[in-house]
């Protein structure tokens, strides 16, 4: 049985408790979450949806769960996907890019080889 005694001798240890919990809370990673964001729309627009939906689609899930782990406050745990979010929309655009440019080559490849021949003729 709690004493009026113990409840002084607790009350105050139990404040600071508290206000340390709430002093360590972590903010959302909003700025993780925009760089994110900002990276599938890079990703996007350099062709993964046609070369690298695999990587593209992830990027978005993680994203999308990194935004729902916000809204039930574990900020830690949406910071980590935001931050694979940004890792496989970044990877997704350079493999675009990649694959982008090989087939620039190629095609230019071609057209120096058509050239070849007719200047042969």
């Amino acid at each position: 049985m709690f004493t009026a005694k113990m409840f002084l001798r607790l009350g105050p240890s139990a404040i600071l408790t508290s206000l340390l919990l709430v002093g360590c809370a972590s903010e959302p990673p909003r700025d993780l979450l925009t760089q994110a964001e900002v990276a599938i729309q890079n990703a996007e627009r350099a062709g993964a949806a046609q070369y690298e939906p695999g990587l593209l689609s992830s990027a978005r899930t993680k994203l999308d769960r990194a935004h729902k782990e916000v809204d039930d406050d574990e900020n830690e745990n949406a910071g980590r996907l935001a931050e694979e979010a940004i890792a496989e929309a970044n990877l997704a655009n350079a493999k675009a890019k990649a694959v982008r440019e090989a087939n620039q080559a190629d095609e230019m490849k071609k057209a120096i080889e058509a050239l070849k021949q007719e200047t042969s003729r």
